[in-house]
């Protein structure tokens, strides 16, 4: 946990204060009703985007709707884990590169492995086709092996992109496999847009969320403009625009 003092001197807080104290300055000087305005309005975006509080709660609004869909329990043996990759950082020359795959893909893998290593039978389907040589499922697939799991129980998806293709191209190649549960596992903010998608792809698949990350913190810093906040804030923007975006034009 930060001190109070490391909170306010880190960048994009003391950028934050900067601007809502230019927007105060400009509000008492300017007789230009549509400048102070524009100021104001300005500094309040940027104060709601980078506190912990609005954060949290917009993440949170998308975690409890996953909270609601994961309601099959635990996948039974021979079931198919779907695990959707979270990003990855360039193009990794290795495929054991593991420290090149961004947090949510490590978390939401090992999440699957675990899982999948307490369930007789199962296998894992991983869905990642960003990077170069090495996708985002070549590298989780290996970091899978690493961890235990039989490589003959792993099928890759290497090239989907995004979420609405990894729900297509997972449909395709399990389109002779219609008897074996199927659990769809991503991080609890990414999970209503996912379940969307791969529904909409006419599979039916239960909700495994993980990686929660809206927290609990002291008023002090719920209330303290942090760069994590920011990330959070722009995760849970991104998904909310996806979900109107599938309804609007993907799926009407």
């Amino acid at each position: 946990m930060k001190t109070w003092i490391e909170l306010l001197i880190a960048p994009v807080s003391v950028i934050t204060w900067g601007l809502l104290i230019l927007a105060l300055l400009t509000f008492w000087k300017s007789r230009d009703w549509l400048l102070r305005g524009f100021a104001l309005a300005l500094a309040a975006l940027a104060f709601a985007l980078t506190i912990p509080l609005t954060a949290n709660e917009a993440l949170g609004a998308l975690e409890a709707a996953a909270r609601r869909d994961a309601a099959c329990g635990p996948p039974p043996p021979g079931s198919i884990i779907i695990v959707l990759a979270g990003g990855i950082y360039g193009e990794p020359p290795k495929v054991t590169d593991f420290s090149d795959l961004k947090q949510e893909s490590i978390r939401r893998l090992m999440s699957a492995a675990m899982l999948a290593l307490r369930t007789p039978g199962s296998r894992l389907l991983i869905s990642g086709g960003a990077g170069g040589r090495y996708r985002e499922a070549d590298i989780m697939g290996a970091l899978a092996r690493q961890m235990g799991f039989p490589a003959s129980r792993i099928m890759l998806d290497r090239t989907s992109r995004t979420t609405y293709q990894s729900a297509r191209n997972v449909a395709a190649m399990l389109a002779g496999d219609r008897q074996a549960p199927r659990y769809l596992l991503t991080s609890a903010y990414h999970m209503p847009r996912a379940l969307m998608a791969f529904r909409d792809s006419g599979q039916q698949v239960c909700a495994l969320p993980v990686d929660f990350r809206a927290i609990e913190m002291p008023p002090y810093e719920m209330l303290t403009p942090q760069l994590s906040a920011l990330g959070k804030m722009t995760e849970a923007l991104h998904e909310f625009i996806g979900i109107v975006f599938y309804r609007l034009v993907k799926f009407s």
